[in-house]
């Protein structure tokens, strides 16, 4: 699946607090991929090479060469003081002036100025192992063993994705399944609100007032008592919707390129599209309700008869 949906999905999720089995949640720590990344580069122990902040940082799901520095999830590895309430600016006004004049080619230099910007102005290291972000195959491997398991095909799948998984109990099993294997939410402890941000990445909301927000939504939708999987799904959709939080992306954006991957090509799934178009739109208000009908943009975008623009 191409990285915009498989996102979508490990974006909305989070936690209120307790144990989360990790499933397929990958721990790293700054001194595991010190380690190994001076085993990959063949630097000497008491040696620092020249890329290997950069090294540590990728292993850390932090520092890509085409998007450069992820701050949310490189932040958790350091412990900034308790009576410390400039270390965020303090730490951005190094980066920015530190990389002023660094060229965009220059990633090493890039991703060594970052690591010694957080070393001296966000915190202590820690020693516990962090998130590392999901990498989009580690989460197109979460869904396709929940669709495996739980036998949805790709035509349900394209349904599904469309109506953001809220159409049937299928459905909700499904994205409960997900987020679970991602190690995102469980059934007593709620949504895992820290790791759901730390997937994000991004600096759009306030961590605080997310965490915030996320806690009354999520106490809301308890008290309306739907089994485990609607609950799932309802937390997911309405406490941290498209737009809620770091790095989210619009649901239209995501839906056409990675169920036309699923499906085989966009010319395919266009086809599929118009196909079904006499049957999505009625059908979808009467299995999920008004309120979770497709979102306008998607019938203005993928379902309307425009679509056929698209076919050569």
């Amino acid at each position: 699946f191409p990285s915009k949906l498989t996102f979508l999905i490990t974006f909305t999720v989070a936690a209120v607090s307790g144990e989360f089995p990790n499933h397929k949640v990958v721990l790293k720590s700054l001194q595991e991929v010190e380690f190994e990344c001076k085993q990959y580069l063949r630097i000497p122990a008491d040696a620092e090479g020249d890329c290997e902040p950069r090294c540590e940082q990728i292993l850390l799901r932090a520092w890509t060469d085409c998007h450069g520095f992820r701050s949310v999830p490189f932040g958790r590895h350091f412990h900034p003081d308790h009576a410390d309430e400039d270390f965020l600016n303090r730490t951005q006004l190094c980066l920015d002036a530190a990389l002023e004049d660094v060229l965009e080619e220059e990633v090493c230099c890039q991703s060594s100025l970052a690591w010694q910007c957080y070393r001296d102005q966000y915190g202590n290291p820690r020693q516990v192992p962090q998130l590392a972000p999901m990498p989009d195959i580690l989460v197109r491997s979460t869904v396709e063993d929940c669709a495996r398991l739980l036998q949805i095909n790709d035509l349900e799948l394209t349904l599904y994705a469309l109506t953001r998984f809220d159409v049937n109990d299928r459905s909700h099993r499904l994205l409960r399944c997900i987020v679970i294997r991602q190690g995102l939410y469980g059934d007593v402890e709620g949504p895992n609100v820290d790791r759901m941000f730390v997937q994000g990445g991004g600096h759009e909301i306030d961590e605080n007032s997310f965490r915030e927000n996320a806690r009354g939504c999520v106490e809301y939708l308890r008290r309306e008592c739907h089994d485990n999987s609607t609950l799932a799904t309802r937390i997911v959709n309405y406490c941290f919707p498209p737009g809620s939080g770091p790095g989210t992306i619009a649901l239209v954006n995501t839906v056409f390129p990675v169920v036309s991957s699923m499906i085989g090509s966009v010319h395919d799934f266009v086809r599929i599209l118009r196909n079904l178009d006499p049957l999505l739109k009625p059908l979808v208000p009467i299995l999920a309700g008004p309120q979770y009908a497709l979102n306008p943009e998607i019938h203005n975008n993928l379902l309307d008869p425009q679509v056929d623009s698209l076919i050569p």
